[in-house]
């Protein structure tokens, strides 16, 4: 029963107040209403995090950006389930059904993983890479100044706990009075 609520993406409420697990698209008029349960992706994002050393907090920001934690999502671009894995990149990391929650955060986080070794730990890179491709941003050292990836990259980074830790918010005032915010220690 466990592992049918585990592969489950969404929870059905009969008109009878039952549940029901599955994953399979709710049809037009049948009187039941679906709704996904976020909560039910959280023991599938601890065990990957734990066997690939990602931190949780991070996956669920990815996710929530990449697809709002639709395992059924496809981009414009092709990419898949709720890591929106490129076809290719899936197929590289094993994951013979990207729409399928498990297969789609173990890739994934496998993936986080081989970027986080190959940028030596930088999560700016490490993020840029994931959005933008990793040759590209190889080439560059840096994040490409792609619109989309630099949003995609302030995006987690502003919500991101470690990474707000690291660079603290300051706040004084100038010689004429001015309430100043910075990031800059005085």
């Amino acid at each position: 029963m466990l592992l049918i609520y585990l592969l489950g993406q969404d929870v059905a409420y009969t008109e009878t107040g039952h549940a029901l697990i599955t994953n399979i698209a709710p049809l037009e008029g049948t009187g039941t209403t679906y709704r996904t349960h976020y909560e039910s992706y959280d023991n599938i994002i601890k065990h990957h995090c734990q066997v690939y050393a990602i931190d949780q907090e991070l996956v669920k920001l990815v996710i929530e950006k990449e697809s709002e934690f639709n395992p059924r999502a496809v981009s414009k671009s092709g990419a898949i389930g709720l890591m929106q894995l490129m076809p290719k990149t899936a197929k590289i990391l094993g994951v013979k059904d990207p729409y399928n929650p498990w297969e789609n955060v173990k890739g994934g986080v496998k993936y986080l993983r081989n970027l986080f070794d190959m940028f030596d730990g930088d999560l700016e890179l490490v993020l840029a890479a994931y959005h933008a491709g990793p040759s590209l941003v190889k080439r560059l050292n840096r994040v490409p100044s792609i619109p989309a990836t630099m949003e995609y990259v302030d995006y987690i980074l502003s919500r991101y706990g470690p990474a707000r830790k690291k660079n603290p918010i300051y706040c004084s005032f100038t010689e004429e009075g001015t309430l100043l915010f910075t990031n800059l220690p005085k």
